[in-house]
């Protein structure tokens, strides 16, 4: 929902860990994303910047100071079974491989927006009925063969979480919405996993299978007045 009058602003969203930053960054993508590493308050983060119309939404997590020197981030599913990273100073081979920037400057110069007030777009949120209706709302009829496939878990306020897909509507101004499923224990596996041709729920795993298809799930650290809950 955008407000308009607000002006651009920078929206910090910090993950639960380095881990689900680098799954958001590279699971199950043709071409892995850019990471950006920057100083945030004093500690060196790194990060992946979505823009939205008037909103620069940085997700980042705390880089550790013995990799604040890599040149990228290789992401692999190890013998199909789990997946692994590691930050390096090459490319490795069979692996995804995200770049690394680092800044020495604040990478964009924009006011911090921190509370709802501030922030210019805030997804509005919608609650479905299930997790096969997540699942199936990730089909895009306008680019079936790749559809982006990240689901979000955003801790709310009562101690449930909610376990999300985000879609952006252009009308006469972007909407943005975020579907989502409440569940009152936190996610811990990284993936949920379905197959169309079959019955069964999706589910949540932590192995790679071959005959499944695969969703990446990406955690948040603390509940953000971004995903529009109150």
């Amino acid at each position: 929902m955008s407000d308009e009058g607000l002006g651009q602003k920078i929206c910090y969203v910090e993950f639960a860990s380095m881990s689900d930053l680098v799954r958001m960054a590279c699971a199950y993508r043709q071409y892995p994303r850019r990471i950006e590493s920057f100083d945030l308050n004093g500690t060196r983060v790194a990060s992946v910047v979505t823009i939205l119309s008037n909103t620069v939404l940085i997700m980042y997590t705390p880089l550790a100071k013995n990799d604040q020197d890599g040149k990228y981030i290789s992401y692999k599913i190890d013998n199909m079974k789990k997946e692994s990273y590691e930050i390096t100073d090459t490319a490795i081979n069979g692996a995804s491989n995200a770049p690394i920037i680092h800044y020495k400057s604040n990478i964009i110069q924009l006011a911090v927006a921190r509370t709802k007030y501030e922030i210019p777009e805030i997804f509005d949120p919608i609650e479905l009925k299930d997790i096969g209706s997540l699942v199936r709302l990730s089909y895009e009829s306008s680019n079936p063969e790749d559809p982006e496939l990240t689901v979000y878990a955003v801790p709310k306020n009562d101690g449930s979480w909610a376990i999300g897909y985000w879609l952006t509507y252009s009308m006469d101004k972007p909407y943005y919405e975020f579907y989502y499923v409440k569940v009152d224990t936190e996610p811990i596996m990284p993936f949920l996993r379905y197959k169309e041709d079959a019955q069964q729920e999706p589910e949540f795993t932590d192995k790679v299978e071959h005959g499944f298809l695969y969703m990446p799930v990406v955690k948040f650290k603390e509940s953000h007045p971004m995903f529009g809950f109150s």
